[in-house]
């Protein structure tokens, strides 16, 4: 993890779009992974520590502030996220620290974490709007991809060229901000786009 300070945000299946309205701290190990239906991170370092959060692995977790990733021992805060409307959380908000006693993880109020919340989920919704931008093409390449199809099977069946295939992946990869196929794939499931 390179920066000092970040933040993994799990949506819920409570969440309809719901804007968030107050957060109360809880414990890491609080957080209910069968309720997680989509992780958005601050930096693509943190994307293990999502994972490993959604799908309740909780066997990193050396106190309920810190956790233990690839030997490395880090600082955390985690937030349930409510809307006026929902006695559910509508998501968790997990703030991490690669320092021990980190400063600026110990300023983290509710309000500035309610801010961080609106920024993450403003990124998502600029997101999800941009799906409409994307030719049609490049969804059905995303969709088949998703399906497990290979470039040759998927140049096959909408009549393009392997290139073609890698074309339209890195039109989406771009426009998402993946780093490789399964990181698009992850990301297209997340905004609802496959």
């Amino acid at each position: 993890m390179q920066p000092e300070l970040g933040w993994v945000f799990f949506s819920t299946f409570n969440e309809h779009r719901s804007c968030p309205t107050r957060v109360v701290e809880t414990q890491l190990s609080e957080i209910e992974p069968s309720q997680v239906t989509a992780i958005s991170v601050s930096d693509h370092s943190l994307r293990k520590i999502g994972a490993g959060i959604a799908l309740g692995i909780k066997n990193f977790l050396k106190a309920p502030d810190r956790m233990k990733v690839g030997g490395e021992t880090l600082s955390v805060r985690s937030y349930s996220i409510f809307s006026s409307d929902s006695a559910m959380p509508i998501g968790y908000i997990v703030i991490v620290s690669n320092k021990i006693h980190c400063q600026g993880l110990e300023q983290f109020t509710p309000s500035a974490v309610l801010r961080l919340v609106h920024s993450a989920v403003s990124k998502n919704s600029d997101l999800e709007q941009g799906f409409g931008e994307l030719k049609l093409k490049t969804l059905q390449v995303l969709k088949m991809t998703a399906l497990g199809l290979n470039a040759g099977e998927i140049a096959d069946v909408l009549h393009l060229t392997s290139r073609g295939v890698d074309y339209h992946l890195s039109l989406a990869k771009q426009k998402v901000g993946a780093i490789n196929k399964p990181n698009l794939i992850f990301e297209a499931k997340n905004l609802g786009w496959v």
